[in-house]
């Protein structure tokens, strides 16, 4: 019968081959452990073993006197059997980001590159060949590069990628010079044979399985109108084909699966035209909102059948990528807009806000699977409360009501808050930042005063609204987030409160008074709820009170009315160090019967 530490030690035996054959460490030593096989009579289970029983219920086998319970196709060893070892699995190497092949492989492509333009910078000054059989020299050496790597690609498929990729950046060149240095191609003809490189481009993207010529197409067919410097009254041409190309690409990129045939484009197009359209000198704004509102369009629908197609959630990368590419469309759009028809201005973007909320709702619905859509939900989230809350409160809503619009949305807000359970979602947080910001705002301008706040329809009123809303935030927040996370939102509630005193009650005794006793109520509260952080807010409404009266109402009284107002502060403020440590106590009291299990006398 095996002892003890033997049983120990073929189960030590058996975890390891479990573990090894599941890739969770490696195989340090093909040896079994001291004593696994130290009596060649003791039965050992093995997992690589003949197995000596079919799949079914768990068998059981004796080891001495232990039964042991192994899976339904357990392998059992018979006695005297040598333990197998495990064959070791060959590790693999982890992938390299960019490997050392491809660098060699871009060195020369550029190597080559450069040869050529030196070879035509050399034939051009020493006069050997004309621009015409330059551009033919050219275009004969992109095409070669091109078959090359079609050619290679038996060979060595990654490598022979990058010829064909620079053959189509000697084809852009020599398109460009033909038109832009030597004159002898017109703008249309020049722009078809980019239009033509661009095909070729797609097709060998779609041909060798690479990104770079998604990168190299979009680059060459969208810098095309820049470089050819459209006129005004080519705008319209342009227009038609930033389009067709974006419609090109998108379908592309919907068959290849890959974004960034899509993304790239997306950014080519918004900004190349904005920039086409100010440097021919802003003409046809009408044009230019179309347009920015049908690339919108495009690849707001494109991004979202990407996700239905291919059941793919954004990256954190593309969700920045795509957030950008909405902002900056609402940004140049509101621009075009409130400088030519301001009214129309926060209407298309609500229209644009309302667009992306339902492509989102309808690729939600098409997937079925909330959590699938990954950054994308963020994304909607984000631009929805930023327009929203540019168009209504900024564009839309009368200066006049603003603070009163931002207190009713806190508010409202709030009780939705304390109702449902899903306040911690992820798409809920762009919501409450937005709002956050506009209260904060509101809350200042009403604060400040000044001229901004001289046209705030019942300016007191709405001063002591937000106090009571702040007070309120209070005290859900502190229950629902602790304390300390809360204290801004108190204090923010006792300055508001302090400002409707001091602009209701003027700057008199009086209002010293209300100061002071609005402190004891607060102490009180802070007593019947053991709120510590409550207790110790009053001490600044105290202080406010007594340096109020210190400073400015006994300015002109005599010393025995100073005295005795310094006595009156003292005593005040003793009761309050007593009632804050009262406080502290009975907090520390509870806290400990607590952690001992046993009920305070406060509960």
């Amino acid at each position: 019968m095996l002892d003890i530490n033997e049983r120990l030690n073929n189960l030590e035996a058996r975890l390891l081959d479990i573990e090894i054959r599941l890739g969770m460490i490696a195989p340090a030593n093909t040896s079994p452990p001291r004593g696994a096989a130290a009596r060649s009579e003791a039965p050992i289970a093995t997992a690589g073993a003949a197995h000596t029983a079919t799949a079914g219920p768990a068998h059981i086998a004796t080891v001495g006197a232990v039964p042991i319970a192994t899976a339904g196709a357990a392998p059992i060893a018979t006695a005297g059997a040598e333990p197998r070892t495990p064959a070791r699995a060959a590790p693999r190497e982890p992938a390299e980001a960019v490997s050392a092949t491809q660098l060699m492989a871009w060195a020369a492509g550029f190597a080559l590159l450069l040869a050529a333009v030196y070879f035509l910078k050399l034939v051009y000054d020493v006069g050997w060949l004309t621009p015409e059989r330059q551009i033919i020299l050219a275009t004969l050496a992109g095409f070669a590069l091109i078959a090359g790597g079609l050619l290679f690609a038996r060979i060595d498929r990654a490598y022979a990628a990058y010829l064909p990729a620079l053959g189509l950046i000697i084809l852009y060149l020599a398109a460009y010079t033909a038109h832009l240095y030597y004159h002898l191609w017109s703008g249309q003809a020049a722009i078809s044979a980019v239009s033509a490189v661009t095909l070729i481009g797609v097709w060998l993207g779609r041909r060798f399985d690479q990104s770079v010529y998604a990168v190299l197409a979009a680059t060459g067919v969208y810098l095309s109108p820049l470089l050819m410097q459209a006129a005004p009254n080519q705008l319209i041409d342009v227009v038609i084909f930033y389009s067709a190309w974006s419609l090109l690409f998108s379908f592309c990129a919907l068959i290849e699966g890959r974004r960034i045939v899509y993304m790239l484009p997306m950014f080519f197009a918004l900004i190349g035209f904005d920039l086409l359209w100010r440097s021919a000198g802003e003409v046809n704004w009408l044009l230019a909102v179309v347009y920015q509102l049908v690339q919108f369009a495009v690849f707001a629908s494109t991004a979202a059948a990407f996700s239905v197609v291919h059941r793919r959630p954004m990256s954190e990368t593309e969700g920045l990528a795509h957030g950008f590419a909405l902002i900056y469309f609402y940004g140049i759009e509101y621009l075009i807009l409130h400088r030519h028809a301001p009214h129309w201005a926060p209407i298309i973007g609500l229209t644009s806000a309302l667009a992306v909320f339902l492509i989102y709702l309808a690729a939600k619905a098409a997937i079925k699977e909330t959590q699938r859509l990954g950054v994308g939900s963020l994304i909607v989230s984000w631009y929805c409360s930023i327009v929203v809350a540019h168009a209504v409160f900024f564009e839309l809503l009368p200066q006049s009501w603003f603070p009163w619009a931002a207190l009713a949305m806190a508010a409202g807000l709030g009780l939705v808050l304390a109702r449902t359970s899903e306040r911690g979602s992820a798409v809920l947080v762009p919501i409450y930042i937005v709002a956050g910001l506009i209260f904060c705002v509101s809350y200042l301008t009403l604060i400040e005063g000044g001229e901004r706040g001289s046209d705030i329809a019942l300016p007191h009123l709405a001063l002591a609204a937000y106090a009571a809303v702040l007070y309120g935030g209070y005290y859900w927040f502190s229950r629902a987030a602790g304390g300390s996370r809360a204290a801004p939102i108190l204090y923010a509630g006792h300055f508001a409160f302090m400002e409707f005193g001091l602009r209701v009650l003027d700057n008199g005794f009086t209002l010293s008074i209300v100061w002071a006793a609005f402190a004891v109520a607060v102490l009180i509260a802070a007593i019947v709820g053991k709120d510590k952080l409550l207790g110790q807010s009053a001490l600044l409404v105290f202080c406010a009170s007594g340096l109020k009266v210190l400073l400015h109402d006994l300015a002109a009284s005599s010393s025995l009315v100073r005295v005795f107002t310094l006595i009156v502060l003292a005593a005040s403020l003793s009761i309050n160090e007593g009632v804050q440590r009262t406080i502290e106590r009975e907090s520390s009291k509870r806290w400990w019967m607590q952690r001992r299990g046993r009920p305070s006398r406060s509960t």
